[in-house]
């Protein structure tokens, strides 16, 4: 029993680093065919946002392992790269932890990714 538990949670584990670099790629690809139409991103809905804001909010830590950093560098980040507005961040770092467990508050409003 307790091997596949763990076996699950490997696989979970795998799966959402797999969707962090998917949502990435796929930031980087529609920017890039914008650029090729001569047209601005397309509106994208509210909830693939939020998951877009989620992806990005984790790569930027991982990308800066073990370096603290505040909750409003990660919302500017996130307002400059994916045009993400957001009065309340709360949704997003609650889910961020969730998918990466590595990811955690240092105190309020910090955030370092343990790598």
């Amino acid at each position: 029993m307790e091997e596949q538990e763990l076996y699950l949670q490997n696989k979970l584990k795998e799966i959402n680093e797999n969707m962090i670099e998917l949502h990435i790629e796929r930031r980087k690809i529609r920017k890039r065919l914008a650029k090729i139409r001569g047209e601005s991103e397309s509106l994208i809905r509210r909830e693939n946002k939020r998951q877009q804001a989620i992806a990005e909010s984790i790569h930027l830590l991982k990308s800066h392992p073990n370096k603290v950093i505040k909750s409003e560098y990660i919302l500017q980040h996130l307002k400059d790269t994916i045009n993400y507005n957001t009065d309340s961040s709360a949704y997003i770092f609650r889910n961020i932890h969730e998918i990466n467990p590595d990811i955690i508050q240092i105190k309020r409003g910090y955030y370092t990714y343990k790598g």
